[in-house]
């Protein structure tokens, strides 16, 4: 089944336009469903002082402009929380144009929105209310953070993945054959995991995924907001293989209506 969350913080990641009537859905993270809408008188475009300077280079163009722009969302619910979104502002070179600010002769610029920072933080997992609570908090962490530093969200999901081994019961640490107490490593966690709980193993796959991505995170600075989003997408998957117990309940229906070769059950 396709994860439309991460679909629209896929689309999110890749820069919101200018109108601000042309900008994607972004999802509430007080109920989850709902879609959040800019508020129009709310929203500040600035270029930045140094920026400004630039203007005076003889080889300057409209794509030198550099800023940042802040903006209230609100949800079509109206009891849900208001979300501030902050980011920086650019001007490059777009199929189309927005105004004739940034335009020289026949070549169109347009500003591009890239988002630093959601408060709150929108939501990352479709399993969220299925998440036990230390996992749940990890995830959210991540959430918090994605937008500024992809590298330390991807660390924070790794967390969230030796959290999940906790909550299954899978040991931290061992003894070597002197009786030396020493630590697992999460590969190792997650392989005792898969061989425990084989009913769990396309899961475990799906957390060997996400560890890795989260050692990237720790080690390096090369990680994309997309790169993490895949992660996301693997943790969310192995949540809902776990937890989400929902299919084996329609399983259990479909069973009955097979059993009953399709008649209602008042009927019988």
């Amino acid at each position: 089944m396709a994860n439309l969350l991460i679909k629209d913080l896929r689309t999110i990641a890749g820069g919101l336009p200018e109108r601000l009537q042309d900008w994607p859905h972004i999802p509430c993270p007080t109920c989850a469903r709902g879609s959040l809408l800019p508020v129009h008188d709310s929203y500040v475009a600035e270029e930045s002082n140094t920026s400004k300077s630039w203007r005076e280079h003889d080889e300057w163009d409209p794509d030198w402009i550099r800023g940042a722009f802040h903006c209230f969302l609100a949800c079509s619910k109206p009891t849900c929380d208001v979300v501030r979104v902050v980011g920086e502002m650019t001007v490059g070179l777009g199929d189309y144009d927005f105004g004739e600010l940034y335009t020289q002769g026949p070549t169109p610029y347009r500003e591009v929105l890239t988002p630093n920072l959601f408060i709150p933080a929108l939501p990352l997992v479709e399993s969220r209310k299925f998440c036990p609570k230390e996992v749940g908090d990890r995830v959210d962490a991540a959430a918090r953070v994605l937008w500024l530093d992809p590298s330390a969200a991807a660390n924070r999901l790794r967390a969230a993945a030796e959290a999940l081994m906790d909550d299954r019961g899978v040991i931290r640490r061992d003894v070597d054959r002197k009786g030396k107490a020493f630590r697992l490593t999460l590969d190792r966690r997650i392989a005792i995991f898969k061989s425990t709980q084989p009913q769990h193993a396309d899961a475990a796959d799906f957390l060997l995924a996400v560890k890795w991505i989260g050692n990237v995170g720790s080690h390096d600075d090369v990680l994309h907001i997309n790169d993490v989003l895949e992660g996301v997408e693997f943790l969310d998957h192995a949540l809902s293989l776990i937890y989400d117990e929902s299919r084996d309940e329609v399983r259990k229906r479909a069973s009955e209506v097979t059993a009953r070769k399709g008649q209602p059950k008042t009927s019988l």
